[in-house]
């Protein structure tokens, strides 16, 4: 029972976050922890595992709660670098 409440406290307290991109002019994030850089070409956004670097032009961010955000724009790349690893480690999309 131990071994039960453990592994579901680790589900609540490291929410896997849910990355939903729509047609090339939306993004759809939950779980997110923070912004860490914002403007409108570039904005960079830290999850549970990763930082998403979001490229393109004209892109702007929309919150309805503390852990999601909506990002519009014309959005051209996204780049998943995982925690600890430098840009070369990065995954393009």
């Amino acid at each position: 029972m131990r071994e039960t409440l453990r592994a579901k406290g680790r589900k609540l307290t490291f929410r896997e976050s849910v990355v939903t991109v729509t047609a090339g002019k939306h993004i759809y994030l939950e779980n997110c922890r923070r912004i860490l850089e914002y403007n409108d070409i570039r904005i960079v956004v830290e999850l549970t595992d990763y930082q998403l670097h979001i490229w393109g032009s004209g892109l702007y961010a929309d919150s309805c709660s503390a852990d999601t955000l909506d990002i519009y724009g014309d959005i051209q790349s996204i780049e998943w670098i995982g925690k600890g690893a430098g840009r070369h480690n990065g995954k393009k999309a």
